[in-house]
């Protein structure tokens, strides 16, 4: 995949869909290109997080024991997926087990790179920040229409 392809896969994130093209190629060049077979274990639930992973193509299954829940994430052209990005924006425990189901490719990308990249650049810090908001507005109204159905 050529560089110019990840960073339109990048751009689909609402993560970083509003970081400047240029420092996501960085991003891109500095993050870690790995492939996972079915069965394999990118990470467990409670390990030290490194970085996130940006599902390229591929399924995974995400498993938390404390609440005993599975579900699926799957990667393609259409709908990339990223896990793990709590992990590295404040440097937590991993918070689920996360199995290959096929064959998956992913960039992980490095928490301090990452870091590095919104503190050198106060647009970029700005979308992601815009972003993670519009996230916990998103997970707020969620939440408190599942407690309503109850």
């Amino acid at each position: 995949m050529l560089l110019e392809d990840e960073v339109a896969l990048l751009r689909k994130l609402p993560l970083l869909s509003r970081v400047d093209p240029g420092r996501l190629k960085v991003l891109c060049f500095a993050s870690d290109r790995e492939s996972f077979a079915p069965g394999e274990v990118l990470f467990r639930e409670g390990e030290a997080s490194a970085g996130a992973y940006v599902i390229l193509s591929g399924s995974v299954d995400v498993f938390k024991s404390v609440e005993d829940s599975h579900y699926t994430k799957t990667g393609s052209d259409a709908a990339v997926a990223i896990i793990g990005q709590s992990s590295m924006l404040n440097d937590t425990p991993r918070r689920a087990t996360v199995t290959a189901l096929t064959d998956v490719e992913v960039l992980r990308i490095n928490s301090s790179c990452f870091m590095q990249l919104m503190t050198s650049c106060c647009k970029s810090s700005e979308g992601v920040i815009r972003s993670l908001g519009a996230q916990l507005g998103d997970a707020d109204v969620a939440k408190k229409a599942m407690s309503s159905d109850r």
